[in-house]
């Protein structure tokens, strides 16, 4: 059981089966001629880890390279690489296609057996468990846990002491990660996911709402957050302690909320964004950049509520000549 839960508490990477790099450089077609290293997990740019392989496909985040701490790093062929950078560069057309192709070959593929709830499931045995309820391999259920009927929970999530999860609700499904099609191809490339979710203790997460896994790593909950009915938290998002986001909220994709944030009804957070703590964010707002610590913001795009509101009268006294 404690390696189990040590596997599980990483969150920025995600074990292999250990691997040499040159056949991993030959399953993308990129050239390598180095030392042929062992690589043991797929892992986050950042920070990375010695022994893990990542990739970097968006040439915004290359200020991130230089400080990874990634054995390997997947680039495209017109990427630059740091002075002095110790990590492994394997080039390629398409990184983020080439990262798909690797996660696909050598990632723990997503397995269910024919029982509703797997044996090798851990569920304490204070947790209430309704019919419907579906709980996949290596899952850990803790104390005092509730889950109403028709939840599913896929393999190897974790869901904390005295959480709550309501009708319909699905902890671990893939996230939405498609690598775009090259000429001749025509179909998108499904990106395999993974990693897995945490759900620390005290949440309560409302119905038919979706945490999805991490595409390595772990998708988090802190402790003590609430989530209205038909939230939707994309993969590898981290949402601190204390938080609470009402209904139809959706955050997409590698989005790191603070500690108590509070978030209203149907906002939407653009990928990648990192919101600070105690940050408030009126209802239907789109978040497409990040908020610093303490902020109120409001409007599509989100702005400063005092601003937007002096805008908003404006608006009305124009509209009353």
């Amino acid at each position: 059981m404690l390696a189990k839960r040590n596997k599980m508490d990483r969150l920025t990477a995600t074990p292999i089966k250990s691997v040499n790099v040159s056949i991993l450089a030959k399953a993308i077609g990129a050239e390598y001629l180095g030392d042929d290293i062992e690589i043991t997990s797929f892992c986050t740019l950042s920070p990375g880890e010695p022994g893990g392989i990542t990739f970097l496909a968006n040439g915004s985040y290359s200020k991130k390279l230089k400080d990874t701490k990634a054995s390997v790093v997947i680039i495209s062929e017109k990427q630059d690489c740091p002075e002095n950078f110790n990590s492994i560069c394997l080039r390629v057309d398409n990184p983020y296609s080439a990262w798909g192709k690797l996660l696909l070959k050598f990632g723990q593929k997503v397995f269910w057996s024919n029982e509703a709830i797997s044996k090798s499931a851990s569920i304490h045995e204070t947790a209430k468990i309704a019919p419907g309820v579906i709980i996949g391999a290596n899952s850990i259920i803790g104390k005092n846990v509730i889950i109403h009927p028709n939840v599913t929970i896929y393999p190897n999530s974790k869901i904390g002491d005295n959480s709550i999860l309501h009708s319909g609700v699905i902890i671990g499904a893939d996230g939405f990660g498609f690598a775009l099609p090259q000429l001749p191809e025509t179909s998108l490339q499904k990106i395999s996911h993974i990693g897995h979710v945490i759900i620390n203790e005290n949440v309560e997460i409302g119905a038919n709402s979706c945490i999805d896994r991490a595409v390595v790593g772990a998708t988090l909950i802190g402790a003590g957050t609430k989530l209205d009915n038909l939230c939707q938290i994309g993969h590898n998002v981290q949402i601190g302690v204390g938080c609470v986001l009402a209904g139809q909220v959706g955050i997409a994709g590698s989005c790191v909320i603070g500690n108590h944030v509070q978030i209203g009804g149907q906002v939407g957070i653009a990928g990648h964004i990192e919101i600070g703590d105690f940050v408030r964010i009126g209802a239907k707002s789109g978040v497409h950049k990040n908020v610093e610590k303490g902020k109120t913001i409001m409007g599509s795009p989100a702005i400063d509520a005092s601003k937007f509101r002096r805008k908003f009268a404006a608006s009305n006294m124009k509209s009353k000549r």
